[in-house]
């Protein structure tokens, strides 16, 4: 298994993991797949994309907020 520099964000967590893929890495993390983001050089990783001892890669955790105001809605 190959063993990558990375960075957990926000709080910039750095670690050294053995993972051979993307899914791998987060299984290792213990992080959820569709609750975070893994990325190499600007680029959204699938989990199924294999990792190399070269790679550097972030994962972000997924954040959703509320909806956009409505239109023509009424006002209190």
């Amino acid at each position: 298994m190959t063993s990558m520099r990375v960075t957990i964000l926000p709080d910039r967590e750095r670690k050294d993991v053995a993972a051979r893929t993307v899914g791998d890495l987060l299984k290792t993390l213990g992080l959820h797949s569709d609750a975070h983001l893994v990325i190499r050089r600007e680029e959204i990783l699938t989990r199924d994309i294999r990792l190399t001892d070269e790679d550097e890669v972030e994962v972000w955790p997924v954040i959703s907020g509320g909806g956009l105001p409505s239109i023509g809605g009424s006002e209190a």
